[in-house]
């Protein structure tokens, strides 16, 4: 079954074997009717206008040509798919957790990056049997197109909404179901394509749950590549060195939660960190640094609040200062 690209109103009508034939594909000596009134379409091929069918009498309702038109072709796409052994592709939505190592260095148990990932599907995998207009046995509904598995246990239900959507009685029923918006022939031509996305606002996919996934390895982009990392070294003189790179570039292998955490913590924190970055870095105190000292506090830019003398000193006051006093 071809298409083609101009959206004439009646593009589709079924032959005379009850296949939904594309204007593209007619001829005049065959015999058509449409399939939403089943009266006779008369296939203009003239070289003027476009190709179309055209009702012999009144003709039917939009809304009803439309409906019918997208019932038969999926139908038709998912008959070929399986008799062709061709895939049916789904595209669907999951939610995918990273547990990545450099989340660790936000020093924050709660960060964990969340990200909708596609999840893709072939949908002939699951179900190996396609039926039009058949109530369901096991629920008592007539969805527009069923799709099931020789069990009958695993069944999908299509919906085609012209202007009526999926009703809630079945939506509720938890079988899945895909339900497809169609406005005009173009929408029908998507459904032959055999590849449906949830991206596609035409798409609404009930009752499907993708499991979600954790991965340990980042996937670009992250949630937190905009923040701001501290990473702290100790020259050989023990001057601290801060150096400042956005989450992004921090390198696990290299930056550890010894030296490394986000740039906006508190003044409380970032003493705390840098004090326990000292007792690793320099665990015999070669280096005396006011932030190991009991009577210093309040880190703030290189300076400490030294408690025994009332004033703010710069950190290597420690050196100097008769009343240092390291801790353990």
């Amino acid at each position: 079954m071809t298409t083609q690209d101009s959206p004439v109103q009646y593009a589709y009508a079924l032959d005379n074997q009850g296949s939904l034939t594309h204007i593209s594909d007619a001829e005049r000596s065959n015999t058509y009717t449409c399939p939403g009134c089943k009266s006779p379409l008369i296939p203009v091929l003239g070289e003027t206008n476009a190709k179309h069918f055209r009702h012999s009498e009144e003709c039917c309702a939009l809304e009803s040509y439309l409906h019918r038109c997208a019932k038969q072709a999926f139908f038709y796409c998912y008959e070929q798919a399986l008799n062709k052994a061709t895939p049916i592709k789904l595209e669907l939505k999951r939610t995918v957790y990273c547990n990545s190592v450099r989340l660790k260095l936000l020093r924050n148990t709660k960060s964990q990056c969340q990200k909708s990932l596609p999840a893709r599907y072939n949908l002939t995998e699951f179900f190996d049997q396609v039926e039009l207009e058949k109530r369901d046995s096991n629920t008592g509904l007539k969805p527009d197109v069923m799709l099931s598995d020789p069990s009958g246990k695993k069944s999908c239900y299509v919906e085609i909404c012209v202007t009526h959507p999926c009703t809630q009685e079945k939506i509720e029923t938890g079988i899945p179901i895909l339900e497809f918006k169609i406005e005009t022939v173009n929408d029908i031509q998507m459904l032959l394509s055999g590849s449906y996305s949830v991206s596609d606002k035409r798409l609404s996919a009930y009752n499907w749950r993708p499991p979600s996934q954790t991965v340990n390895i980042c996937s670009a982009p992250c949630k937190f590549d905009d923040i701001e990392m501290s990473v702290w070294s100790l020259s050989d003189s023990g001057r601290l060195n801060e150096q400042q790179l956005p989450f992004t570039e921090v390198d696990p292998a290299v930056h550890s939660n010894i030296n490394t955490w986000p740039k906006a913590v508190s003044f409380t924190t970032l003493s705390e960190n840098l004090r326990s970055f000292l007792l690793h870095k320099d665990p015999d105190s070669q280096f005396p640094n006011c932030l190991r000292c009991r009577h210093s506090s309040q880190w703030a830019s290189g300076y400490m609040l030294c408690n025994s003398k009332a004033k703010q000193v710069p950190y290597t006051d420690a050196r100097q200062c008769a009343n240092y006093e390291p801790d353990a």
